[in-house]
């Protein structure tokens, strides 16, 4: 084989590694930018959606505090009916829009059992939808867990804040104790 078509051949075997390995590097950077930007999307459209649940979520806690065996009227069918209007109005506004779905689905289950209450006394399912519903709303918005403070049980309640209290404290003291030592050095 003559000596320049050995040269052309390998050149053109080199110019095509290099080629595919400059592909490779842009295919690579542009599928790293792709999952970037559609994090950053994601991240803003969760912010977003907190935002608008932060807005929209504290009425129909409201409306489910009307539901509540401690409010202070007494639940009566009329009532019930108007609340069901109520949640109702809210699942169509921006906040039942935002809502997760099993949130939708209780609410809507608690407005069902809402419009349909015809008796004087107070249908069974309703504290139980009424629960499911808050919790689901709490959790919508991350704030995970059941109130857990039992009247009957103010010690125990006591004790965990101070724990908390004391836990709290003792950072701050850290803190402290962290600045000053850095401040001496400096």
């Amino acid at each position: 084989m003559p000596l320049e078509l050995q040269t052309v051949l390998i050149s053109a075997g080199v110019a095509l590694v290099t080629a595919l390995i400059s592909g490779f590097i842009t295919w690579s950077q542009i599928q790293r930018e792709k999952t970037k930007w559609l994090i950053d999307l994601k991240t803003s459209y969760a912010v977003e959606l907190y935002k608008t649940r932060l807005i929209y979520y504290p009425r129909i806690f409201e409306i489910l505090g009307k539901l509540s065996k401690h409010a202070p009227e007494p639940m009566t069918p009329a009532k019930a009916k108007h609340i069901a209007q109520e949640i109702h109005e809210w699942l169509y506004s921006p906040g039942g829009l935002c809502a997760d779905a099993s949130t939708r689905g209780a609410l809507k289950e608690l407005r069902n059992i809402c419009a349909t209450w015809n008796q004087e006394e107070r249908p069974p399912a309703l504290g139980d939808w009424r629960h499911s519903a808050l919790f689901l709303v709490r959790r919508d918005l991350d704030l995970h867990g059941f109130e857990s403070f039992d009247p009957q049980d103010r010690k125990t309640l006591l004790k965990k804040v101070q724990i908390e209290i004391d836990t709290e404290t003792a950072r701050a003291k850290r803190d402290v104790r962290a600045r000053q030592t850095n401040s001496s050095y400096s």
